[in-house]
């Protein structure tokens, strides 16, 4: 018991602390946020007008759609709580954040009976400090005691939260897997199946990458497969980057690959394409402009694979080969990648080169030891 009032006691105080350095310097602050950070024109000239907004345009390409669509999610659950509380969402007090976080951290949800990951957490966070800079805003996650409870958060090992990693698909579950897509009725189905496997597994792509490369990015070698990437998660501003992929390896790409842009006749544009409903043809391909009008409703991409897509043809035949679904997914080829290579004896800088990873210490999650 006396454990529990000290805690509390610590915790008080902290929020005693909080309150009179808030109350101190409120006043003070608000008024320094209050005054311009950035000298502005009373108005543009017409004659730049269309730099600056072709300018502006590059914004889009700031962040992934997908990691976009997240945090537009992440934050309305922030901006709900806020409106029930009567808080203000944005900017927000730092007080407001950390009470978020001890409402969501709490959460059991009803799907798994479990609570949110501290993963999920972060993300609501990355959220709401994304939304705070995109509207002029100093963001409130960076305030030290927002950074205390998260790190307090990532060391409490009484909160009951789901397994996030997924196990790795390694060679013996390729081959069930391989089985399970022989099975498929359609030639163009087992050609692309077994190419986004095999593909996935040597050269450890993350399931976005994998949905990103383009035929002109794949060049056929004597004895192996060379793949360039113009953009990755650890190569944002478009580093020179590929990856070889020899012939030789267990399950290799190269024939796989081959054989499927054979049988789908592709000479360019993305290399894993959308099937019809029979499987027996390609759905049309089309890339849309961004200079000519976006808003046709013929103007749309379509025709290939999102990340998405290749994440549910992985469970589905993981489901059809009687593996454990729930314990595979799309990143369960890039940890199977690195778990085979540490496994056949090859070093850190060997495997970064095959990954992409930039930091020998984040291998260290794939090569945990096991029990």
């Amino acid at each position: 018991m006396s454990k529990i009032i000290r805690t509390n006691t610590n915790a008080q105080n902290n929020a005693n602390i909080w309150n009179e350095r808030a109350t101190e310097s409120e006043h003070h602050n608000y008024n320094r946020a209050e005054q311009p950070r950035f000298f502005e024109e009373s108005f543009l000239p017409q004659s730049v007008r269309s730099d600056y907004l072709s300018a502006a345009e590059e914004t889009e390409y700031e962040i992934s759609v997908n990691t976009r669509r997240v945090y537009n999610t992440s934050f309305s659950v922030f901006s709900r709580y806020c409106a029930e509380h009567q808080l203000q969402a944005l900017p927000a007090d730092p007080r407001s954040v950390i009470s978020f976080i001890g409402h969501q951290k709490e959460l059991i949800q009803e799907s798994t009976g479990v609570q949110l990951s501290k993963q999920t957490l972060t993300t609501r966070l990355a959220a709401i400090r994304y939304h705070h800079i995109q509207a002029g805003f100093h963001s409130p996650t960076e305030h030290p005691l927002v950074i205390r409870v998260m790190r307090g958060l990532s060391r409490n090992q009484s909160r009951y939260v789901s397994d996030y990693d997924q196990q790795p698909i390694m060679y013996d579950e390729v081959e069930m897997l391989i089985q399970a897509i022989d099975e498929q009725e359609q030639p163009l189905t087992r050609a692309r199946d077994k190419a986004i496997i095999q593909l996935g597994l040597q050269g450890g792509f993350r399931r976005s990458e994998l949905a990103d490369i383009k035929v002109q990015y794949v060049s056929f070698l004597r004895n192996k497969l060379k793949v360039r990437l113009p953009y990755s998660k650890s190569n944002q501003q478009g580093q020179r980057e590929w990856k070889d992929l020899p012939d030789h390896e267990p399950f290799a790409a190269l024939d796989a690959v081959k054989n499927w842009l054979s049988l789908a006749n592709i000479e360019d544009g993305h290399l894993f394409r959308s099937l019809s409903r029979d499987g027996k043809n390609l759905r049309p391909y089309q890339m849309k402009d961004r200079h000519s009008g976006a808003s046709s409703l013929l103007n749309k991409n379509s025709g290939f694979l999102t990340g998405d897509d290749i994440y549910r043809i992985i469970k589905k035949y993981c489901t059809k080969a009687g593996l454990p679904a729930r314990f595979y997914g799309a990143h369960s080829l890039r940890s199977g990648c690195v778990t085979q290579l540490h496994e056949n004896n090859k070093d850190h800088l060997y495997i970064m080169a095959r990954t992409g990873h930039t930091d020998p210490r984040s291998l260290r999650h794939y090569l945990k030891p096991k029990d």
